[in-house]
């Protein structure tokens, strides 16, 4: 029992014995951890500005609002060193909070202003995110693919647990400006984590011309339709940032303020709780091992019910939400919401981890890093769903939205297992 115990244990933890893959693991999930810790004060501060429930929908997707570069961004990772590029993004992003922390301490910052700085530093991500993906399979040979994404997923939604708990406990202590200086620390860490990785995409060299650009990025495109289980891992990646992520994002802080009538502090344990889950789903993954390797023909299937699960979360969550607060306590009704969010957070992992893998895993080498920019344009999707969404919310409210986009979603992710390719990615 113990050896058996022992060989699983090593077999998902194995890809950090390489230290290349631990290097490019820390630097990103420490970025992570900014990123989640910038997303509750950013919500928050729009909230009580505002009270708009349509734009505090736009701040939770504001990030991703420039995501359509990627499709140009993806061909520079796969000719530029991805460790400075890495480096570089985090930098940007350091700026952004720090910048965010000085209007705050002159008293000088705006609703508008916040749209603009979050929008400018969400255009580097559409680096930072694919090309996270890229270095860790330049980081460790083929057979450990799955386990290397499975174990960033791992980091990134642990990390997902400790940057909202962490944020809506310090907003007040620290105030946002303190808090928004510390963000901006964390970034720096991470550009000089990444400065330190030795693996090299092989395929780097002469920047292309913006002419090559095109043609390159019009491979991908080809590269995906002839590929259409790719095709249908990103229509899945549409799919549930149009549905899932406005639930976890933007529809939050509304019921935090709204239907509980609670501060930011239950606003990060509500999405600490659904990082627990996260880590919980990004392991199942990791130690799934030669079941979703080189070889394996049940990925798509995997990732279409981890969507399904995922958007049943969300379903759960909106009955209880709309029933329970007349019939049970408060500390009653939060326990059941943290232990919803946990399987939210479960499918959202895995959900994550296998589109990543079903993309980096059944395309060419040489295509990984425009995989990577294919799949953070899919995040473009987030910023309209958001604004309508928001919209639903003053219409229906925020409990009739969550059960509409649970629904929903959860439909058309069965109708994706119609595809065969997708099946037997």
């Amino acid at each position: 029992m113990d050896t058996r115990l022992s060989t699983r244990v090593t077999e998902t933890f194995g890809s950090f014995r390489l230290r290349d893959f631990r290097l490019v693991w820390v630097s990103s999930n420490i970025a992570m951890a900014g990123l989640r810790m910038e997303l509750i004060a950013v919500l928050w501060l729009v909230l009580e500005l505002t009270g708009n429930p349509l734009l505090v929908g736009l701040a939770g997707s504001a990030h991703f609002g420039l995501a359509f570069v990627s499709l140009f961004t993806s061909a520079i990772i796969d000719r530029r060193p991805r460790h400075l590029l890495m480096a570089a993004s985090h930098t940007v992003a350091a700026a952004m909070a720090f910048l965010l922390m000085f209007l705050l301490l002159f008293d000088g910052l705006q609703v508008w202003m916040i749209f603009v700085i979050v929008i400018g530093g969400g255009m580097f991500r559409t680096i930072e995110w694919p090309v996270a993906d890229a270095l860790i399979i330049d980081s460790v040979p083929p057979d450990r693919l799955n386990n290397a994404v499975a174990l960033l997923g791992f980091g990134q939604n642990l990390m997902q647990f400790v940057g909202p708990v962490a944020a809506g406990f310090l907003f007040t202590p620290l105030t946002p400006a303190g808090l928004f200086g510390f963000i901006g620390a964390l970034y720096l860490v991470g550009a000089a984590l990444a400065l330190q990785v030795r693996a090299r995409n092989s395929t780097a060299g002469r920047l292309a011309t913006p002419r090559e650009t095109i043609i390159q990025v019009a491979s991908g495109m080809r590269h995906v339709w002839h590929r259409k289980e790719l095709f249908m891992a990103l229509l899945i990646s549409v799919l549930y940032h149009i549905t899932g992520f406005p639930f976890t994002n933007a529809l939050m802080p509304i019921f935090v303020k709204d239907t509980l009538n609670s501060g930011p502090e239950v606003l990060g344990l509500l999405n600490g709780a659904m990082g627990a889950g996260a880590v919980i789903g990004a392991l199942v993954v990791a130690g799934l091992g030669s079941a979703l390797g080189p070889g394996s023909h049940r990925r798509g299937w995997w990732l279409v019910w981890a969507v399904n699960g995922w958007h049943t979360s969300m379903i759960l969550f909106a009955i209880s939400i709309i029933t329970l607060p007349g019939l049970l306590p408060f500390t009653a009704v939060l326990a059941i919401l943290l232990a919803i969010k946990v399987l939210t957070g479960i499918g959202r992992a895995a959900s994550l981890v296998l589109v990543t893998t079903v993309l980096m895993g059944n395309s060419d080498p040489e295509y990984r890093g425009r995989m990577g920019g294919m799949r953070v344009l899919s995040i473009q999707a987030l910023l309209p769903a958001s604004a309508l969404n928001g919209w639903m919310v003053t219409q229906a409210g925020a409990p009739l939205t969550a059960l509409t986009l649970g629904i929903g979603g959860s439909i058309a992710a069965f109708l994706c297992l119609l595809s065969r390719r997708l099946r037997e990615a």
